[in-house]
């Protein structure tokens, strides 16, 4: 039987390190990020080890282990402290003595002393990662129906509802056996692609939605990839609390998640995790098929969604290639390529994608400079399956090139060590790249739900008028659906945007004006990989993505000036003149709007919503891509006047306006759902909080309206109950 490991670390990287390491090992692994949580889970599941970071929020690591260990089952589990604050041996001496840790381990980790102290606990009964596959595999051969809510089969049924849609209007076809999954990844990716990809292989179909390249959501008439199998095969729930999730949501109408929440079985984090888990599982089992027809259809629109896949092309080319193309069919594949060299592709936004590697992956990866073959490279030391898997991925991703001769400049060395500017988050992040032309439309805001709302509101509001609205607790700006990593990426892009307008090309490089090519290539190569669209979350808001192309344009356009010979000396006759540049209008305009957009929450902080109103206006029209400020916008309509029905109407399609411009706004689903609650559409306003907390698991609001709400529902059954015995 596997083990069960409890991690509890708020370190969205370090967190995902330990659970890929330790699943890998054959362990269970329940992640939680705070405290609370953290203690909720220990008294539901059975745990047979924790790894407890001490910094965490809402209770530290030292207080939930007092808790546990308070618990009868908490006394004897043995327990790994893990800080990167509270370091050192007096430290570890003192949570030894007072908790009974088994270890105390200064981070950064080193995965080895991790296996060693859970080898030492664990001795005979370390789990085996193939009797732990072999658990998932008993899972996944199991009938499908038990497992799927409503939603599940809702999703079977619109899947061939839309296939037929984007059958109609596809622009590219073929068959998988002619040209790989991969690689068609890859060809949507360079083409940067919004649109659906029909993938259909006997009866199975599944449609793949992609937004600027990099796909972003999966729909399947798969039944055994339904959520409730999906978290059971992964151990997050038992078979049993997927059943009674079921029942409970078909009685209640309520979604699976929020059910599996109310019941104490996972956390609103956990949730999220299993959502965005789910659709990286329908993806990769794509991966497997060697033959099935495709079709795409670049006039498809991506449907409105709460959880999308962050994942870069590369990392999910890579994952997929690993987890599901075998070692004797990568062998074939590469077969034919054994003699050819090796090269790095000379476009950094190609070379230089995130296909996420560990250390000792990016090093063989950092090898290859064009001056060996396939087969030299097989031999350089790294295990050969991961190789093969690392050689292949690089291929189909385009980041490398397969030719005759080694290249016959010697290829540019990049600077070892180079700062951060765009913080990895849990996932590889990718914005997108600089557009070719002007940006697709958006797609059209949602329909108001109900249609006829004019009709059945009439004289609602007013019946409604002494329901208040609950004040938004922090500060419009800070409450937007922004994590602490976008709020941070987003500050350093700006800065640097700042830097850059007041730089000359050799400046934003770094390099003095009489440096050679050599040293400009070996300085853009640097900055180009950090600065590359896959460094920023696809599902970033549009402002962030403006700001990293223009960044990125920014460093392109200096490296081929400056490695130019006569554009470089036409560039320094202008600077000699004192001619200056600035950024491009579009940029202007996004730092114009976020101006307005500060002055607007000041004035919505002190209830001057007619002043707030006719700011965000302003900061809509100079950036009408932006999900935040439409979210905003509306939410202000509402609160200027509440009970007039075409403002409310005006209010709901700014909030739907939002939605559809950046799905994972979660603040305009809570402000659609405040807007539902005080005109009386409860339903309505519960699903619209569920979203919000889809979206951002850390949606206080939203999770105590749903609270409020379940009371409510409760509280009207006991009523009910009692009158009818009466």
């Amino acid at each position: 039987m596997s083990k069960t490991i409890l991690v509890v670390e708020d370190d969205k990287t370090v967190q995902r390190m330990l659970t890929e390491a330790l699943e890998a090992e054959g362990f269970t692994v329940i992640a939680e990020k705070d405290g609370d949580w953290a203690v909720r889970t220990f008294e539901a599941k059975e745990v047979d080890f924790i790894i407890l970071d001490i910094l965490i929020p809402v209770m530290n690591g030292f207080q939930v282990a007092e808790r546990i260990r308070k618990m009868p089952r908490g006394q004897s589990v043995p327990i790994l402290m893990i800080s990167g604050i509270y370091r050192g041996v007096n430290h570890r001496q003192e949570a030894m003595r007072k908790y009974g840790v088994v270890d105390y381990l200064d981070k950064p980790l080193r995965l080895p002393q991790v296996f060693d102290c859970l080898k030492a606990t664990f001795g005979a009964a370390y789990p085996s990662p193939v009797a732990a596959e072999a658990e998932k595999q008993a899972i996944d051969a199991k009938a499908p129906e038990p497992y799927a809510s409503p939603e599940s089969h809702q999703e079977t049924a619109e899947v061939e509802q839309r296939a037929s849609e984007v059958s109609a209007a596809a622009e590219i076809h073929g068959n998988l056996s002619d040209t790989s999954f991969p690689e068609l990844l890859a060809r949507l990716y360079r083409d940067k692609a919004d649109g659906a990809l029909l993938l259909q292989r006997g009866k199975v179909k599944k449609i793949v939605y992609f937004k600027g390249g990099y796909p972003v959501f999966v729909k399947s008439n798969l039944l055994n990839e339904c959520l409730g199998k999906v978290m059971v095969r992964e151990k997050m729930i038992s078979e049993e609390e997927c059943e009674e999730s079921i029942r409970r949501m078909k009685q209640s109408s309520r979604q699976q998640g929020t059910v599996l929440i109310e019941m104490g079985c996972i956390s609103p984090h956990n949730l999220q995790y299993a959502l965005e888990l789910q659709l990286r599982t329908k993806l990769l089992d794509l991966f497997a098929w060697e033959e099935g027809e495709y079709r795409y259809n670049p006039k498809s629109s991506l449907p409105p969604t709460t959880v999308t896949l962050d994942s870069s092309t590369a990392a999910l080319i890579y994952a997929g290639i690993r987890e599901k193309i075998p070692l004797a069919r990568l062998q074939q594949l590469l077969a034919s390529c054994s003699d050819a060299y090796v090269v790095p592709h000379p476009d950094p936004l190609f070379r230089f994608q995130d296909m996420e590697l560990d250390a000792d992956g990016e090093a063989f990866v950092g090898r290859l400079k064009g001056k060996h073959t396939v087969r030299e490279i097989l031999d350089l030391g790294l295990d050969k399956e991961r190789a093969y898997q690392i050689l292949y991925a690089l291929r189909c991703a385009g980041m490398i090139l397969f030719e005759d001769a080694p290249p016959a400049t010697e290829e540019a060395e990049e600077t070892p060590e180079e700062p951060e500017p765009t913080q990895k988050r849990e996932r590889p992040r990718a914005a997108r790249p600089p557009a070719a032309g002007p940006p697709p439309p958006p797609p059209p805001a949602r329909p108001s739900q109900p249609p006829p709302i004019r009709e059945k509101v009439k004289g609602r509001l007013a019946e409604c008028g002494g329901v208040p609205v609950p004040e938004i607790s922090e500060s419009p700006r800070s409450a937007i659906n922004l994590s602490p990593e976008d709020r941070d990426l987003r500050e350093k892009l700006v800065r640097r945007i700042m830097e850059m307008r007041k730089q000359d090309y050799f400046d934003i490089l770094g390099v003095s004006k009489n440096a050679p090519v050599s040293e400009i290539k070996k300085a853009y190569f640097s900055l180009a990989k950090q600065y590359h669209p896959d460094r920023i979350a696809v599902s970033s808001t549009a402002e962030i993505r403006t700001l990293a192309d223009e960044i990125f344009s920014l460093l392109s356009t200096a490296n081929e000036v400056l490695t130019d010979e006569e554009r470089r000396a036409q560039y320094l006759e202008e600077l000699s003149s004192g001619a200056k540049r600035g950024v491009s209008s579009e940029v202007s305009k996004i730092l114009s709007a976020e101006g307005l957009f500060q002055k607007g929450e000041m004035a919505l902080r002190r209830r001057d919503y007619g002043q707030a109103l006719q700011l965000f206006e302003e900061a809509v029209r100079l950036c009408p891509e932006e999900g935040e400020f439409h979210a905003y916008l509306g939410w202000t309509m509402f609160q200027n006047d509440p009970k007039n029905e075409e403002v409310v109407r005006r209010a709901r399609d700014a909030l739907n306006q939002a939605v559809a411009l950046n799905p994972k706004v979660d603040k305009a689903y809570l402000f659609l759902g405040y807007i539902y609650k005080a005109m009386n559409y409860k339903e309505m306003a519960e699903h619209e909080f569920e979203k919000a907390i889809q979206c951002n698991p850390d949606c206080t609001e939203a999770l105590r309206e749903l609270r409020l709400l379940n009371l409510r529902k409760k509280e009207s059954k006991k009523k009910g109950g009692l009158f009818k015995r009466g």
